[in-house]
């Protein structure tokens, strides 16, 4: 830093102050030329660029693919307790955009969420929604082109290390859900633990609020408590039959003083009481809920029975607030984690009213 210097009056002075002056500039030039300048801080490396077809445009369909083991024709879960994320806030929009080969979702705070790809169905940006649509090739027995449903970026799911992740969620339709839970179960290789939960609500009309899916050992209080997956969401949403192999379903709603509604499958009452039936462990999956229930949009004051097989994905009730599924009998309570959980490439499947 130049040192202070008093003016001094005079043509001495006044030389004395040119030759000062003339010192300094030539300390400053080599101070931004040379060693010993000023740094600057550099930006990181910023994201590659990310674009999204426009609504009207005809969307590119990317195909389906079968990754890995575990269910047959499904692709790999993710073993990662979270989705892979930037560095730093998005550098782009918030929403779907392609990157590579395949979709992502963008989120505010940096996070990019990958979308899986499903056996069958081809995967697509439709006026800022990621679309499924059934290919030709489909093992639904679907026709082509159709709707397949769609993938939700704010859904987050307990990991089993404990954490939560913001893993999105796939609402499917119902015949694509009873063929990934049949391919599911038959990879089972123990019998009493051939059962697997698809999510029986759909959540579509969750909007831009984020759906949480959890668990814990708090379900059926009163029942010593039970392991349970615990769905929140806004407002309310269609609960439906989620099971292939069911025998209708039964909707409790007096009576019950531990929970405000339930559902049981009308096969569970001629099976054992005492313990998990190995050979219809899914019709003894209790779905249960604290909120009011309700039915076209009044409330459920008396049981509904509807004794004969359901289509995975027919309404059964509406629930506000949270859903629970439990697999619990007299003799059993079945441990419930996200490996109980029905996923495409680590993402929970969640299904759609029909």
């Amino acid at each position: 830093m130049e040192p202070r210097r008093r003016v001094v009056t005079g043509l001495t002075g006044a030389a004395f102050l040119l030759i000062a002056i003339g010192v300094a500039a030539v300390v400053f030039d080599a101070g931004f030329s040379g060693n010993g300048g000023a740094t600057t801080r550099g930006s990181g490396t910023a994201m590659p660029g990310l674009s999204t077809p426009p609504a009207s445009a005809s969307p590119t369909t990317l195909p389906s693919a079968s990754i890995g083991s575990g269910v047959p024709g499904t692709p790999q879960p993710i073993e990662s307790a979270s989705p892979a994320t930037s560095a730093g806030p998005s550098q782009h929009p918030t929403g779907f955009a392609q990157q590579g080969d395949g979709i992502v979702y963008l989120a505010a705070d940096g996070t990019v969420i990958p979308v899986p790809l499903v056996p069958g169905l081809g995967l697509q940006i439709t006026e800022g929604r990621a679309i499924y649509s059934v290919l030709a090739s489909n093992r639904y027995g679907l026709t082509a082109g159709s709707y397949g449903g769609e993938f939700l970026p704010l859904v987050t799911m307990g990991q089993a290390d404990g954490s939560s992740a913001e893993t999105g969620g796939l609402v499917l339709g119902g015949l694509i859900v009873s063929k990934l839970v049949s391919d599911q179960l038959a990879a089972i290789t123990v019998d009493q633990d051939r059962w697997i939960v698809a999510l029986p609500v759909d959540i579509r009309g969750a909007g831009k609020s984020m759906v949480d899916v959890s668990f814990d050992q708090f379900g059926l209080a009163g029942w010593s408590n039970t392991p349970r997956v615990l769905v929140r969401f806004p407002g309310t949403m269609p609960v439906v039959e989620s099971i292939p192999s069911n025998g209708g379903f039964h909707v409790l709603v007096e009576g019950l003083g531990v929970t405000s509604w339930q559902v049981i499958d009308p096969a569970r009452l001629s099976l054992p009481a005492s313990g998990i039936d190995p050979d219809h462990a899914m019709n003894q999956l209790l779905v249960y809920g604290s909120g009011s229930p309700t039915l076209n949009g009044d409330q459920v004051r008396r049981d509904i029975l509807f004794d004969r097989r359901a289509s995975v994905g027919q309404v059964m009730v509406g629930a506000t607030g949270d859903v629970s599924v439990s697999l619990v009998v007299d003799g059993s309570r079945a441990d419930l984690g996200p490996d109980k959980i029905l996923t495409v490439g680590g993402v929970p499947v969640f299904v759609a009213q029909n």
